[in-house]
């Protein structure tokens, strides 16, 4: 069993429906939305590779039993869940010289994202109770953002809260919407693991930019009360000396602790979100590794890199 690559093929179905799609928007707005799926496509060597957000409803087989069009059209789906959202995050970020193209692009992602899911669920379905509620959690979340955040795996993956459309919906097409709020937690507990990963990865830059930071946030609460404002060397110093990576790694094995204790057979989320949690791990065993050599000596720290390049 491999996670990231179990559904490759079945991903290249669903990537290239979806540019059929983007294709029949008017021009030129049709080859900006090419582009902009291409550097998402995880069959793009050199595209940014969002799993969960395409993976989800193919990794739900064990909890449903669906026809194979039902996973793929549930993954086509979330690939405009993906490509919508990410342009509005685009829009908060940076206000593009583009904007005016990208917002309309995403009107149109958003579009094709609700033809998809009219298709699977009629007016009456529950469903949409569920896409209201995602919507507005992530709504709530990146429009009262602040830079410290709460911890928690629910309160994390509130901005990431409409990749539970595939799940959820795997759920309901199946009949078994008995299962959803254990799946919503689940699927929580991996969303806040990728938030930890994204936020070791991103710590400088949105310390700088002010952005929310689980590790910032993290190493915050642990400082004593002081009215002097931390700083980037305090965060520095709380990494790379004083271990907060280590203990922020603990915090995503515990949620794949968490994540085994629901007893859900979902193995590919579950070793999805491992990968994420070992590889935090590793970076803070790294981080351990070099400040026990420069401890020992600057030459001995030198033959260390030197032996390991």
């Amino acid at each position: 069993m491999n996670w990231s690559t179990d559904y490759e093929s079945e991903l290249v179905h669903v990537f290239e429906e979806a540019e059929r799609r983007i294709d029949a928007y008017p021009a030129p707005l049709n080859a900006k939305g090419r582009a902009y799926l291409q550097a998402f496509n995880p069959l793009n060597p050199s595209g940014t590779k969002n799993h969960i957000c395409y993976l989800l409803p193919f990794w739900m087989k064990p909890v449903t039993v669906l026809p194979a069009r039902q996973y793929r059209d549930l993954s086509l789906a979330n690939v405009f869940v993906m490509l919508y959202f990410f342009t509005q995050d685009d829009l908060m970020d940076t206000a593009p010289e583009d904007w005016k193209e990208q917002l309309a692009l995403g009107n149109l992602f958003h579009l094709s994202m609700l033809e998809l899911y009219r298709g699977m669920f009629d007016s009456s379905s529950p469903f949409w109770e569920h896409y209201r509620e995602y919507v507005t959690n992530w709504s709530l979340a990146v429009a009262y953002e602040k830079p410290f955040v709460a911890l928690t795996p629910s309160a994390l993956a509130l901005k990431a809260a409409p990749v539970k459309l595939a799940s959820t919906g795997a759920l309901y097409l199946a009949g078994r919407q008995d299962l959803e709020i254990v799946v919503s937690e689940a699927v929580d507990l991996a969303l806040a693991t990728l938030q930890y990963s994204d936020d070791w990865a991103d710590w400088e830059e949105d310390f700088d930019s002010r952005n929310a930071n689980s590790l910032i946030s993290m190493i915050v609460s642990e400082e004593a009360p002081s009215s002097t404002p931390i700083s980037k060397k305090d965060i520095q110093n709380a990494i790379y000396i004083h271990g907060a990576l280590s203990r922020f790694s603990r915090m995503a094995e515990v949620n794949c602790e968490s994540l085994e204790s629901l007893q859900l057979p979902l193995p590919h989320l579950a070793a999805f979100q491992e990968n994420l949690a070992r590889n935090l791990v590793q970076s803070a065993e790294h981080l351990e590794r070099n400040k026990r050599l420069l401890l020992d000596g600057g030459f001995s720290f030198y033959l260390s890199t030197q032996l390991s390049s």
